[in-house]
């Protein structure tokens, strides 16, 4: 009995299919979040009523993406397949830093900016993440230019630049998260106590 050419070339183009989508499954992908600081003990500070603002906070364009990134040169980086930011990250950044300069100023107000609440006395740190990285020496770089203002007269009371190379517990992605958020956490003391010197 002949066998239908038509029913062999579909037989073979169905193997060859199945085949192809079992070597290119989609890889799984893990997602990470950053953490606030667990404990932060409260830094001295003037009775004086004062809140403070945070934001707005920016990240560089290369940043505004999902997966995390490593350097391995000063002008080469890679996008990690297979390991992303669980939301976005700029937002995940400003909650952070509301969390850790909230609590390293208690029981000063502290609150995600633009918020309106007239005539009240204060600070506002508006900051540009410029690195948020892992690096080739097995560490995390965050870099960041803030400036933080008076909230009733919007003058600028600081101009400043942060670096942060903070070294990671193992080579996991786990580890780099966690590295980055410590990073963000020596950040908001930086913030923290500049506004509290700007009172005095």
């Amino acid at each position: 009995m002949k066998t239908n050419p038509f029913f062999l070339f579909t037989f073979l183009a169905c193997c060859l299919i199945g085949t192809l989508s079992g070597c290119f499954q989609a890889k799984s992908v893990r997602q990470y979040t950053l953490s606030p600081a667990p404990s932060l003990q409260a830094l001295p500070q003037q009775d004086r009523p004062m809140t403070i603002l945070i934001g707005p906070v920016k990240v560089a364009s290369y940043l505004d993406q999902p997966r995390m990134i490593r350097r391995y040169e000063a002008t080469r980086i890679e996008l990690i397949a297979g390991q992303e930011w669980a939301g976005d990250l700029a937002e995940m950044i400003s909650n952070q830093l509301v969390a850790d300069v909230g609590s390293l100023l208690k029981p000063t107000p502290v609150y995600l900016y633009p918020v309106t609440i007239a005539g009240i006395e204060g600070r506002r740190a508006a900051i540009d993440i410029l690195r948020f990285e892992g690096s080739e020496d097995k560490s995390a770089t965050i870099e960041a230019r803030w400036l933080l203002f008076d909230l009733q007269d919007k003058s600028i009371i600081k101009a400043h630049s942060s670096l942060f190379h903070v070294p990671l517990a193992d080579d996991s992605y786990a580890s780099l998260a966690t590295a980055l958020s410590q990073g963000l956490t020596l950040l908001s003391q930086e913030i923290a106590e500049s506004a509290i010197s700007s009172e005095k």
